[in-house]
């Protein structure tokens, strides 16, 4: 049978478990939309200002500042009620139409009958006719409103948008063709008319609505008076904003009026342009948002965010090379407009600041507020226009310019009132941009001083370059600005975000598993992660700069010395702890057992210092001398937070006995440079107060970012012990000049635990000969290691092995489980299962349980170093892949480097012969490592010698007391 919906049934807009993927794409329809549309304005504006005389324009703009108060009035404000209304049956949507329409109707026909009292008023009989002629916009747009709306509403933003672009160019086809034939101001009506005409020919084939008969059933009271609240709002918003050229034209005449309005005009050319759009995106979506105020305040501000900037370097720009912009696009007779638009061009921010606080106001349904609101402010623009004529044109843009800011922080005031919107944080990011592209634009306006006006394409240029190179020099002294900026880059992954379906194969029916891999489709994951590689290559250079400048080390000391200064004196009769930065953990049973390694190494009270509490787990056996410090924005925060991280850092260095960064491989800035760096400088800030520090044991690519590598050097230099946990790359640092390094192995060749409870799980009491096999989602984003992975596996199997499909990391930056699963299916559906042939694992072991599965293997075949580790701490001959020389280095310590396997295309070639060489040799590779492991265990018992009451070196115990506690799920 099949549904039908009847005309009055409420059309629910789409839920908001897409939401953000539907808000990403719209935002993105939007700006490339609107910046087609940019250009075409723009090139109107040229092209029309070189034909037509600022007279023209003088005219043109006296009518439209009087019949526009009818536009507002002919909205009503019921495009926005009809976007923002949750439920909005056909018959409503019908009746809204026809209320659009009739006002439309109505207003044109005021406009008429009062053309000759707008021509008196201005003392120009021309202006009679012609306000006749642009009185038919009111009936055009009234039929257009809710064509509008319901593409909008819909999030039908291709439509919408190619629509206003059609419109746009057609319209201004019309008013090019109209002034090369002499129409003069009749150019710039003939071009608002038939863009009204063009709009309707194109929006009513594109919308799937199409208006029926008005139903004078349907309840329309609710946005009847949500549209009226609004449209007063907005009547008196459009008052107040064109007093200005009501002032003017009525004093002045229309030749000043000419050169204000193309003044103000190009204001408002990047304003309406971003603003007006944006709202289009934003509205719907916190309308949708108002029941869950974390993802309200977090898409309100980076709404605000993105749109402050964008308008603002726009601005920064143009209000600085003024000048040369416009004698480029209007010529020299347009000069007298350039200073009045630096003047406005601070009303423009404070406009694009105020509109999130609009956003506000409609999307939490407050328009009786905002209506409020506007009749306590609008007034005071009005009086600084009128106070600022008695100064003339430029004392009326000062005037307004004036009114605007006062505006923006009593909104901000307001809406902190009467709704629970996050109004302190607007106001911040508001200031932040002033002062950072202020700033930018006294450089770029300074920086042209020279150059003589007769030569604008060079300081238009020289201008462009001193504004970027501020702004990046903004970005590199004040972190939070950086941020700001930064949140821009991530905005689309932000508007993406959405729940992965969680699926297994349906050939494959295992029902204990703890394991889900998220399926993502192979565009998104391409799509993705060129957007990352994008991210962190403009995160490496940014944060290395500022590494490399000391800057952030020396706010970090100042921060941590101001907190210490608060505390107590310590008691002396306390003891005292070791202190152990750890590692992201968090699913990654590499970064566990480095944590379990110093534990069992190391006595007395130790405090883990983690970003949260699920990242590592504190073992049963140590759970009465260890205990977990989450300190969330200690190595990734910035500004304000991590300020704070350092105030939380204090009290724990101040009992401390020693520190000690776990270093691992991600010392090198190869993840993250500002991680690396900040992991560096903890250990740096540890020294300089008088705490022994050291890293442990980690490797380094010679290569590393310069922020990091002058980071490293600092620490070496303020007496950290550097330790490096292979001979490669020990002579790397060296070579790089670092100071107190110490030559270790890996600090898991140190541990002590032993389980065999993943054996007698997976293989049973009496297992067969058999593989690890370890699938890394790290090295596999680069080729299809799938296929190559299900060659390797049925080669082990045709040698008489069984194979354990391993995942040795879980998290969703690099999901073992997931590509573990699809060499597990791919194997299930190509009939090269046999029976308890291949077994996946599917939970996240502990350290303990990794290596006693490792021990009973005939070999261990692994992408992740940390395996390899744990399976030659046993004796048994891993075969790894290589990354940045780190597991060539390892091996090198064994001498075993035919070992390692070069990633990529060809895989499968290249390592089954080194397995079943390996597998013919078994006894030979054991006794090689047997004779090499005492030395390496001796080297890695190093990593905590020095440290007060550290263990010495020990034989690996095959059992432990009991099994180290491990997650029983994904991070």
């Amino acid at each position: 049978m099949t549904a039908t919906i009847q005309p009055g049934t409420p059309e629910k807009p789409r839920s908001t478990a897409g939401l953000g993927r539907t808000a990403g794409r719209g935002a993105s329809t939007t700006l490339v939309g609107q910046l087609i549309r940019i250009g075409v304005q723009l090139g109107g504006i040229v092209v029309l200002g070189r034909l037509l005389a600022p007279s023209d324009y003088g005219l043109v703009a006296s009518v439209a500042a009087i019949i526009g108060v009818g536009e507002v009035l002919r909205n009503f404000g019921l495009s926005s009620a009809a976007i923002q209304v949750r439920d909005l049956s056909r018959h409503q949507k019908d009746n809204l139409f026809w209320i659009n329409s009739l006002i439309g109707l109505a207003l044109m026909l005021l406009a008429v009958l009062f053309s000759p009292l707008i021509a008196t008023l201005y003392g120009d009989d021309r202006l009679v006719l012609l306000t006749q002629v642009l009185a038919g916009t009111f009936l055009l747009n009234g039929l257009a409103t809710q064509f509008r709306a319901d593409l909008n509403r819909n999030f039908h933003f291709v439509a919408l948008a190619g629509s206003e672009i059609g419109a746009q160019v057609g319209a201004l086809f019309v008013g090019i063709v109209m002034a090369l034939n002499g129409f003069g101001y009749w150019a710039l009506a003939g071009q608002q008319i038939s863009q009204g005409i063009l709009t309707i020919i194109i929006l009513i084939p594109v919308t799937t609505w199409f208006p029926g008969w008005y139903h004078r059933a349907a309840p329309m009271r609710h946005l009847i008076v949500f549209g009226s609240n609004l449209a007063g709002t907005q009547l008196l918003g459009y008052a107040s904003r064109n007093t200005d050229t009501i002032v003017i034209g009525a004093t002045l005449g229309a030749g000043p009026l000419g050169l204000y309005n193309r003044a103000f005009q190009l204001l408002l050319l990047p304003l309406n342009q971003i603003n007006g759009p944006s709202t289009r995106v934003a509205l719907p979506v916190l309308a949708r948002l108002q029941d869950d105020p974390p993802k309200y305040d977090r898409f309100i501000l980076l709404g605000q965010t993105i749109m402050l900037h964008a308008v603002t370097i726009v601005l920064a720009f143009s209000c600085a090379q003024a000048l040369p912009i416009i004698s480029i696009a209007l010529g020299s007779r347009w000069l007298g407009s350039a200073p009045i638009f630096q003047i406005l061009a601070v009303a423009g921010f404070f406009e694009a600041a105020a509109y999130a606080t609009y956003w506000v106001f409609l999307s939490k349904d407050a328009t009786k507020q905002n209506l409020y609101f506007a009749l306590t402010t609008r007034p005071l623009l009005v009086a600084f226009v009128l106070v600022g004529s008695l100064w003339g044109v430029y004392g009326v843009a000062a005037g307004y310019s004036i009114g605007v800011a006062l505006i923006w922080p009593i909104g901000l005031w307001w809406i902190s009132r009467v709704t629970d919107a996050p109004a302190r944080a607007m106001f911040l990011a508001g200031v932040r941009a002033i002062l950072g592209y202020g700033f930018a634009t006294g450089v770029s306006w300074a920086a042209v001083q020279w150059i003589p006006i007769e030569l604008p394409f060079a300081r238009v240029t020289l201008g462009g370059v001193a504004l970027l190179a501020a702004i990046g020099l903004v970005m590199l002294i004040w972190p939070i600005f950086r941020r700001d900026v930064r949140s821009i880059t991530q905005a689309r992954s932000f508007l993406r975000t959405a729940k992965a379906s969680k699926s297994g194969s349906p050939s494959v029916d295992i029902d204990t598993d703890q394991l889900s891999p998220a399926r993502i489709p192979a565009r998104n994951r391409t799509a993705g992660r060129t957007r990352l590689r994008i991210i962190r290559r403009l995160d490496r250079v940014v944060h290395g700069l500022a590494a490399a400048s000391a800057l952030p080390y020396l706010r970090d000391r100042a921060a941590l010395q101001h907190a210490t200064n608060q505390l107590r004196p310590f008691d002396l009769r306390a003891q005292r702890w070791h202190v152990l930065v750890a590692p992201p953990g968090e699913g990654n049973i590499g970064d566990q057992a480095m944590v379990e390694a110093f534990l069992e190494n190391v006595e007395g009270p130790v405090q883990v210092l983690v970003r949260r509490p699920t990242d590592v787990r504190i073992p049963t056996q140590h759970a009465s001398r260890a205990q977990l410090v989450p300190i969330p924005h200690l190595i990734y925060g910035t500004g304000r937070v991590h300020r704070q991280a350092m105030a939380l850092l204090a009290p724990v260095l101040d009992g401390a006995r020693s520190l000690t960064v776990i270093g691992a491989d991600i010392m090198d800035g190869a993840y993250s440079v500002r991680a690396s760096s900040r992991r560096a400088d903890i250990a740096s800030l540890a020294r300089s107060i008088g705490v022994e520090a050291r890293i442990l044991g980690f490797s380094w690519n010679g290569h590393a970012n310069v922020g990091v590598r002058r980071s490293l050097a600092r620490a070496g230099r303020m007496g950290t012990r550097l330790q490096l946990r292979d001979p490669v790359s020990s002579e790397r640092a060296r070579t790089d000049r670092f100071e107190n390094v110490v030559d270790v192995a890996d600090a898991v060749f140190a541990a002590r635990t032993s389980c065999s409870l993943a054996v007698t799980e997976y293989l049973g009491a009496t297992p067969a000969r058999y593989a690890v096999v370890n699938a890394s989602a790290l090295v596999g984003r680069s080729f299809d290691q799938t296929t190559e992975y299900a060659r390797i596996v049925t080669a082990l199997l045709e040698a008489g092995l069984r194979v354990v499909l391993l995942p040795h990391v879980v998290r969703t930056s690099g999901d073992d489980a997931a590509a573990c699963r699809a060499v597990f299916d791919r194997l299930a559906a190509s009939g090269g299962l046999t029976d308890s042939g291949v077994v996946l694992v599917n939970r996240l072991l502990s350290p303990a349980e990794v290596r006693g599965l490792c021990a009973g293997a005939d070999i261990v075949l692994t992408g992740r170093m940390h395996l390899a580790v744990q399976a030659m701490f046993h004796e048994v001959p891993a075969v790894a892949l290589s990354t940045q020389g780190k597991v060539a280095g390892m091996m090198r310590l064994f001498d075993t480097q035919e070992l390692c396997v070069e990633p990529g295309v060809g895989l499968a070639e290249r390592m089954i012969p080194v397995a079943l060489a390996v597998l013919a040799e078994r006894e030979s590779y054991r006794d090689r490592l047997a004779a090499r492991l005492p030395e390496v265990q001796r080297l890695a018992a190093l990593n905590f010698s020095g440290l007060p009451s550290a263990t010495r070196s020990h034989s690996p115990a095959l059992t432990a007391p009991s099994p180290t506690p491990h997650r029983q799920g994904p991070a």
